[in-house]
């Protein structure tokens, strides 16, 4: 292999290469330049692991074409072949390493982060790399020791065989009423049709693709997002109320009712009907999770093994736990059971319409019947990017919780006899992110104000939103 050194001197903010991916905004972290270098040193990186040929694709944003161009300039001029999947949800890319002699890739994108935001997921040998290897391709690129050669470029189109396989997998009992927010993000392309095919009444809401994202920011997290889907499904008396976040990786599901699922009650409703088909099977769900998680798991026969937050960790614990399904508070959920194991919005939405045709009860009904507690949604306290890690590092070392356990798998988690709470540094965004959750309204106060007692001392000047 011969090796080039960097012909000029690119700024590479540190800040852009984050725990399991890339990501910053066009044109002030990511420029054409930077993200030439980097294609050339992950590429390079790539070559000496043994990959021949990676895969390609990009989401819809209106940058994504501008960096396009550049990335793979920089891959093919190590060497490296690319097989161009072109404009498709991540998760299309993560189904063709698993149908196809390729089995690492790229994609461009920077999932749910606002217009101006661009990034890459890397996917080497159907995994995610962990960040110390997202570290060395910053270190590499910064070094300028590139592989010299002359890739080929193939271009593929693997939409039919995805939908054809859905198809395949999913059947509905009787027909469902559904709206699909798509948020103008690349789940336009083959949401609204899938859903269709599998029998569906779709009522389509921003599924054109435009990377403007003018009606939402393409975040089905945000409860503002979500306005204007729970006000269409109530309108058309649908059964269930679709959004995806920009890539496809995530979705959120809402009732007959307009109330929105959030992801760990996504998963109770599913683990009955998949653990149930194993014996004592693990199920992952992350850090941000409620606490009636587990015991649910439990009485259906489940395992439950508890994760980092991030798709990243989510990941590496389905794959080192062998779990059957696991999902992570921000939306991506994980399904083994008859599928590949990755976070695919698409398939887990139909899943769960697969999963509602078959119930005498509304999603709604099935919704209300689960464990109750009193939970906030996620807080952010927003701080600067160099900043929250450093705070996080003074929260755990001041953090004296006598009377809960303790948790530093991710970020500061106390649970209580009675509660928990939880304080973590964002892995994508400038902020730091908590949660509670409590049986009553006076244990909710009580947890909260311990965990602002702390707060206070790291950081009086912290501007809190509990």
């Amino acid at each position: 292999m011969t090796y080039v050194p960097a012909s000029s001197s690119v700024s590479l903010p540190a800040a852009i290469f984050r725990a399991y991916d890339i990501r910053g905004i066009v044109d002030h972290d990511l420029t054409p330049a930077s993200i030439e270098l980097i294609g050339r040193s992950l590429a390079t990186l790539a070559l000496e692991a043994g990959d021949t040929t990676l895969l390609f694709g990009c989401d819809a944003r209106l940058s994504s074409p501008v960096l396009k161009g550049p990335l793979l300039r920089g891959v093919l001029s190590t060497g490296m072949n690319v097989v161009d999947l072109g404009v498709i949800p991540t998760p299309l890319l993560y189904f063709v390493a698993h149908n196809s002699p390729w089995q690492s890739g790229l994609m461009l994108t920077a999932s749910h982060n606002p217009a101006d935001y661009n990034g890459i997921k890397i996917l080497h040998r159907r995994s995610c790399l962990t960040p110390e290897q997202i570290q060395q391709i910053r270190l590499r690129a910064e070094q300028g020791d590139f592989a010299r050669g002359q890739g080929q470029l193939e271009t593929r189109d693997f939409i039919p065989d995805y939908l054809a396989r859905l198809q395949q997998d999913i059947h509905l009992t009787r027909p469902l009423k559904v709206v699909v927010d798509c948020a103008n993000a690349v789940t336009s392309l083959l949401a609204p049709r899938l859903f269709e095919a599998l029998g569906c009444e779709v009522t389509p809401l921003f599924c054109e693709l435009d990377g403007r994202f003018p009606n939402h920011h393409p975040d089905p997290t945000v409860a503002e997002n979500l306005e204007t889907l729970i006000a269409r499904v109530r309108a058309d008396g649908a059964d269930l109320g679709v959004a995806f976040d920009g890539d496809g990786d995530r979705v959120v599901m809402v009732t007959n009712a307009g109330s929105v699922i959030d992801t760990d009650r996504l998963l109770m409703l599913f683990v009955p009907a998949i653990v149930a088909q194993y014996k004592h099977p693990k199920v992952v769900y992350d850090v941000k999770c409620s606490t009636l998680l587990a015991p649910l798991i439990r009485q259906h026969g489940g395992i439950p093994v508890m994760s980092r937050s991030g798709h990243s960790f989510m990941k590496q614990s389905m794959h080192e736990s062998g779990a059957v399904i696991g999902a992570e508070f921000s939306a991506h959920v994980f399904i083994k059971d008859r599928w590949y194991g990755y976070d695919d919005g698409v398939y887990a939405a139909a899943r769960f319409l697969e999963l509602i045709s078959g119930q005498t009860e509304s999603a709604e009904a099935l919704l209300q019947n689960l464990p109750r507690s009193i939970v906030t949604p996620e807080l952010r306290i927003e701080v600067s990017e160099d900043r929250k890690f450093q705070l996080m590092e003074r929260i755990k070392t001041l953090a004296n919780f006598p009377q809960g356990q303790l948790n530093v798998l991710d970020g500061v988690r106390v649970d209580f006899a009675d509660g928990w709470g939880l304080i973590r540094a964002s892995n994508t965004t400038p902020a730091l992110l908590l949660r509670f959750e409590a049986q009553s309204r006076k244990s909710l106060q009580t947890i909260q104000a311990l965990f602002r007692d702390l707060l206070m001392q790291v950081d009086n000047r912290l501007e809190l939103n509990f």
